[in-house]
């Protein structure tokens, strides 16, 4: 080769490498440019709506965190719906004693003053048709003092009086067991309301994570914008999952006031009264053999009781229907006293036997009979209905209680999945392997597995209430 030939290749080469350092410079500049600012719109977070206290603060207001139980005894003392269950109670009651004052002797006193004034005249007429003469005009005046004692015992009715005492004490222990039902129905109310609660603030701080976390995954798109590696429309997406996260923070926010609302109403307390629910779960209920559980609630839920009553009460109603008109017999003792001086002694003994029968009475007893068979027959058929209803309650329960403990364990896998997803799609996003959208659909998901771990806790413990409330154990 000659050297002009070497001197036109190496100054080919010059020229290569000439152009090769312009556009390597080319391209630094290009990288230098600054990104493109995204027109966003910043959230802004509203406060948490807060109800105002009461003027006067409620009775037994909670001054801390309030527990199950806690909230059970305030409603079982101020809740008005028991006190009217207890005050049918108290009626019944009276309806059993005067029912059994029928069958108790009976004792009459009376006393009483009289004064009596007897007036009487005589007079004469002349002859000859003229009048006159003489006349006198005496008075007598008589007092007298009497007082009376009689006693009354019913000898024999054919038991119509002593069915109708046993009606009335089978109603007064049906109405004990409607008190009974009304304060265990209210203990599951308060509960689920109580639980309600719980979940509720547990979401609140569900959604708050979640609110922290879009707001760090904002600072992290805008990071990766400002070195050159990141997107706008990744601060736009950011913006708008704060935006998201914030709504559905302000959502369960007002659940949670809503759920304290509630909660006060069912404890029988100003709903104003500000409440919170203490970190704490429903006690575990066993539930191995449900054939026991049901045999439990057969034999303590008011419900079968009360229902049980009301038959007893239908039937010895019916048994004092059919001896409506049957003769009775009673027994008096009585004891005069009359004298013109207080206190009279003049004393008389009187002993007597009364009977009374109303040999005919145009069918009325018939009628009677035919009303109470009726009501036999109505309360024999809701005795059935509710052995059946309280067998499908704890059947249910059962069921629902099993589930929700299989959903918490799921749950419980489910937020681990989630947080891991979120670990592994922020790191493929900082190391420019993944996309801003992997990241913010890991977050919802793990969004929705607490949101679905918390609704599972509060399943397990509402279930455990139902539970016990089935076989009739929440009172005890």
């Amino acid at each position: 080769m000659t050297t002009s030939g070497i001197n036109r290749g190496v100054a080919r080469g010059v020229a290569l490498g000439l152009c090769t350092l312009a556009q390597a410079g080319a391209f630094a500049q290009a990288d230098r440019t600054p990104p493109i600012a995204p027109r966003v719109t910043e959230t802004p977070l509203p406060a948490a709506v807060v109800l105002p206290p009461p003027p006067v603060a409620a009775p037994e207001s909670p001054s801390g965190p309030l527990t199950a139980a806690e909230a059970v005894g305030i409603a079982l003392r101020h809740q008005a719906t028991v006190e009217a269950a207890r005050g049918v109670l108290n009626a019944s009651r009276g309806r059993s004693q005067q029912a059994n004052a029928g069958l108790l002797p009976t004792l009459g006193l009376s006393m009483g003053y009289t004064k009596a004034d007897t007036i009487s005249g005589t007079g004469a007429s002349g002859s000859g048709g003229s009048t006159g003469g003489t006349g006198t005009v005496t008075s007598t005046t008589s007092t007298g003092y009497q007082a009376n004692a009689t006693a009354r015992q019913l000898l024999f009715d054919f038991q119509h009086t002593r069915n109708l005492a046993r009606q009335a004490r089978a109603e007064e222990r049906a109405a004990f067991s409607n008190l009974t039902k009304v304060q265990a129905d209210l203990v599951l109310q308060v509960k689920q309301a109580f639980y309600a609660l719980a979940q509720s603030a547990r979401l609140v701080s569900v959604n708050e994570a979640n609110l922290r976390n879009a707001n760090d995954h904002l600072a992290l798109a805008k990071a990766r914008l400002d070195a050159g590696m990141g997107l706008p429309s990744d601060v736009v997406r950011a913006e708008t999952a704060i935006s998201e996260a914030a709504l559905a923070l302000n959502l369960a926010q007002n659940a949670s006031s809503l759920a304290a609302v509630t909660l006060a109403n069912a404890m029988g307390i100003d709903v104003r009264t500000p409440l919170t629910a203490a970190d704490s779960g429903e006690p575990t209920v066993a539930v191995d053999d449900v054939n026991a559980l049901v045999d439990t609630a057969l034999r303590d839920r008011p419900e079968v009781q009360g229902v049980q009553a009301n038959l007893d009460a239908a039937l010895a109603a019916l048994r004092a229907s059919r001896s409506t008109n049957a003769p009775s017999v009673v027994g008096t003792l009585g004891l005069v006293g009359r004298d013109t001086n207080f206190f009279p002694h003049n004393d008389s003994l009187t002993v007597g036997a009364t009977v009374q029968w109303s040999v005919f009475d145009a069918g009325a007893t018939s009628g009677r009979t035919r009303e109470a068979e009726g009501n036999v027959q109505t309360a024999q058929a809701l005795a059935v209905t509710a052995r059946q209803n309280v067998t499908v309650d704890v059947t249910q329960a059962y069921l629902n209680l099993r589930s929700a403990e299989q959903r918490v364990v799921t749950a419980d896998a489910e937020v681990a999945n989630a947080l891991e997803g979120v670990r592994l799609a922020e790191g493929r996003y900082r190391s420019g392997l993944g996309t801003f959208i992997e990241v913010t659909d890991a977050q919802s998901a793990l969004l929705a597995a607490q949101t679905n771990k918390v609704n599972a806790q509060a399943a397990v413990d509402v279930a455990r209430a139902t539970m016990a409330h089935a076989i009739g154990s929440n009172l005890r």
